[in-house]
């Protein structure tokens, strides 16, 4: 191939280095746009007595004021409809909507909120997963049982608003035939997403009623669905633009601001922008699920795993949200990436006063391999196992099936990932010095795919234009470029990705699940195969050929063999114009794809402070197995990146909440990797072409995380002898944990 599989910079990566791109609170419009704020409750759980806006109404320069009588009595969300954009009766989380208002300056619209008055009767609250389900406690949806759900959402009980039981094998013949049986408790804070640029939106409402919306976001066409249930309106009075998108995650999926802005707008009859204080971004928008995990494991002495059983409870926050979506992923990943016979897991999904949390980068993915490697390895020291020959002993392999992964899985490289990373690391070959340790990890997500479409035309001069409504977050657009480039024969200078706004745009997917390029690059590979198939038939009656000996390269169409005998691809499309089948063009789509695995394996060295118990990274090894590279060098930023999110979170990330109020909702205080602490990341990719997906390409940006924060606790115990089952492994936690030196709960 001459363009895919070549590492070729970012297409639009002069305009944002020059800042020429456009991204939430840029956009501007003729005519004033007013200032949005939204009023968020003080309290984590409280009724609501009354609302009085009166005085913000009547302060000048305020244009409009809306409270949950401004919108239709709906309830949204996309697996249980749980929630109302304003609160009317009830508050379950501190910074729950209560009002908004629209003024025409900031200064005026924030003191517009502090005269808004509101009465509560406050109730009592539970942040924890554990205490939610508790027999009790108190109950954060006391009307559940009438919220419509889908069929999926099971064993609704309480404060669970999801629980599923997975069965596979014989769990109690399983742990009857191990030799030793394991079990330990972990749990992964709450971390957010941490996205530099926060959410922010534009809204305007035209004459005639008509919607629009410009907001940095994920997912136009959810949240063009989400606008329109909220409001009741047809999908074709809402129109979503997408912006340039600072850092997303996951994170900017769900309905946050946009309501909110629509409303002032409908009521002002004028442009309404929102833009998120960071303290406010972090308070309430949906972040990765606190995760409280119970691993308990047969094995027979050689190592071999026989049974496993594993409980989490996910604390999804006062709304379900895509708390279920994250708990089938718990469900797919609580094994690990093992042949194990027997298997049973429970997850529970709990509703929480705190943030309603959503996607981050492998929902449920680095908690749960945490847990679980954390325990592989403690498996091993006590079996006098070489933690890489543990691993491979019970790899899955091609054909093998986990728990809820939906049928015999293909494409399986874990043992080939595993040894590229134990290999480049030089496992083994080392010496021990003090307080230095090396830790290892296996990792996988399980990439499916949605239903996308995507367009491809050939213009005058044989250059091509592709129409295409997915977000670019990673590089995408440039590997879709690349994708076509190769199909037609072309350079990448030569093709145009458009990404159009829901108006305009074929169906696209989500730009999140690893799955953006699997998707749409799909779609249009197949339309640019059209597009090529229509410039071969017009072509071959040109030339008086057939379509078998042409050849379509250096954006040409020439008859095999003789080279002088061809047409430019703009004479071909000049051509088509006063042919009878007209301009070549073509859009097609492509169904969900079945779940495929992607592996990740990690290995790091750690030096720890036996003074203050710091941690510092002193060189960190990635392998991958990602089917083809489309974009080499895309591919490595994405596996950098993940590894120093990961690291942020190994080391020193969590939301501290007292109250249900975040306590820690600045970069002063929420420590996330820098530049400063980054290591130098060392990538080996594992191609083996996959069976579907453009050019046998998988999903790259969520298993890449998935093994962090264990590879790095496994280090840490290699260097101190101490066994961490909390994260983050902040310096303190580490000292403390060494100093009494806790090796089992």
């Amino acid at each position: 191939m001459k363009v895919v599989g070549q590492g070729l910079p970012r297409v639009e990566i002069l305009e944002k280095v020059t800042g020429q791109s456009v991204f939430g609170a840029d956009v501007r419009l003729p005519g004033p746009i007013l200032f949005g704020k939204i009023l968020g409750s003080p309290h984590a759980h409280a009724r609501i007595r009354s609302i009085d806006t009166s005085k913000a109404e009547r302060l000048p320069g305020v244009k409009a004021v809306v409270t949950a009588q401004d919108l239709p009595p709906v309830r949204f969300g996309r697996f249980v409809r749980d929630e109302e954009y304003f609160a009317r009766t009830k508050v379950r989380l501190v910074g729950d909507r209560i009002a908004a208002v629209a003024a025409l300056d900031e200064e005026t619209a924030e003191e517009a909120l502090r005269l808004i008055k509101v009465d509560y009767e406050v109730l009592p609250q539970v942040t924890d997963a554990l205490e939610a389900m508790r027999q009790g406690a108190p109950l954060i949806h006391e009307e559940y049982d009438q919220y419509h759900a889908i069929s999926m959402m099971e064993g609704r009980k309480g404060n669970i608003c999801y629980h599923k039981e997975t069965v596979q094998g014989d769990i109690a013949r399983g742990f009857q035939e191990a030799d030793r049986i394991f079990e330990h408790r972990f749990y992964a804070p709450m971390v957010h997403q941490t996205y530099i640029e926060p959410h922010a939106v534009l809204a305007r409402v035209d004459a005639a009623g008509k919607v629009t919306v410009w907001v940095p976001t994920q997912a136009q066409f959810f949240i063009r669905q989400s606008v329109a249930e909220i409001f009741q309106l047809p999908l074709i009075k809402v129109r979503v633009i997408p912006t340039e998108i600072g850092g997303g995650f996951g994170g900017k999926m769900l309905p946050t601001v946009e309501p909110a802005a629509v409303a002032l707008a409908r009521k002002s009859g004028m442009a309404v922008q929102i833009v998120m204080s960071r303290a406010e971004d972090f308070q309430v928008a949906n972040p990765r699920h606190p995760c409280h995990m119970r691993y308990k494991t047969g094995v027979k002495l050689d190592g071999t795993i026989v049974a496993r059983e594993v409980e989490v409870a996910l604390g999804t926050g006062a709304y379900c949200g895509i708390g279920a979506v994250t708990s089938q992923r718990a469900e797919m990943l609580a094994a690990g990436p093992y042949r194990i016979p027997n298997v049973k897991i429970d997850v529970y999904c709990v509703y929480t006063n705190h943030a309603n949390c959503g996607p981050y980068r492998a929902p449920a993915g680095p908690q749960l391999a945490f847990a679980s490697e954390s325990q592989i390895d403690i498996i091993a020291r006590e079996l006098d196992l070489d933690p890489v020959e543990i691993r491979l002993k019970n790899a899955i392999q091609e054909g093998d099936q986990t728990p809820a992964c939906g049928g015999p899985l293909e494409s399986v490289h874990a043992k080939e990932t595993l040894l590229k990373a134990a290999e480049a690391a030089g496992w083994g070959a080392k010496p021990r010095e003090k307080n230095r340790g090396r830790g290892i990890a296996l990792g996988y997500w399980l990439v499916g795919g949605y239903a996308s479409s995507a367009g491809v035309k050939l213009n005058e001069d044989g250059t091509v234009t592709v129409m295409t409504g997915v977000v670019d977050l990673s590089g995408t657009v440039t590997s879709l470029g690349q994708i076509v480039a190769e199909v037609l024969g072309i350079e990448l200078d030569d093709v145009h990705v458009r990404t159009a706004d829901s108006d305009f745009a074929p169906h696209s997917t989500i730009s999140a699940g690893s799955q953006a390029l699997r998707s749409m690059g799909t779609a249009t590979k197949m339309a640019a195969e059209e597009v090529k198939k229509q410039i071969m038939e017009l072509a071959a009656d040109k030339l008086e050929a057939e379509t078998s000996d042409l050849v379509v390269e250096g954006k040409r169409i020439y008859v095999r063999g003789s080279i002088e005998k061809g047409l430019s691809l703009g004479q071909v499309a000049q051509l088509s114009l006063m042919h009878e089948r007209g301009p070549i063009v073509s859009i097609q789509s492509s169904s969900h794809f079945p779940n495929q695995p992607a592996f990740s394996a990690h290995v790091t060295d750690v030096e720890v402070d036996p003074e203050t118990g710091g941690v510092k990274i002193l060189r960190y090894v990635a392998a991958q197995d990602v089917g083809t590279a489309i974009n080499p060098l895309s591919v490595t930023g994405q596996i950098q990146g993940s590894v120093m999110q990961g690291l942020g979170q190994a080391l020193s990330e969590a939301c501290v909440f007292a109250n249900g109020k975040m306590r820690n909702p600045t970069f002063l205080d929420y420590k996330i990797f820098s530049s400063l602490d980054a290591p130098r990341v060392e990538v080996h990719l594992v191609e083996q072409a996959a069976g579907d997906g453009p050019f046998g390409a998988k999903g790259i940006g969520e298993p890449s995380i998935i093994p962090v924060p264990a590879a790095v606790a496994n280090a840490v115990r290699d260097a101190v002898g101490v066994t961490i089952f909390d994260l983050p492994l902040s310096a303190e936690r580490v000292r403390m944990a060494m100093r009494e030196k806790i090796t089992q709960r």
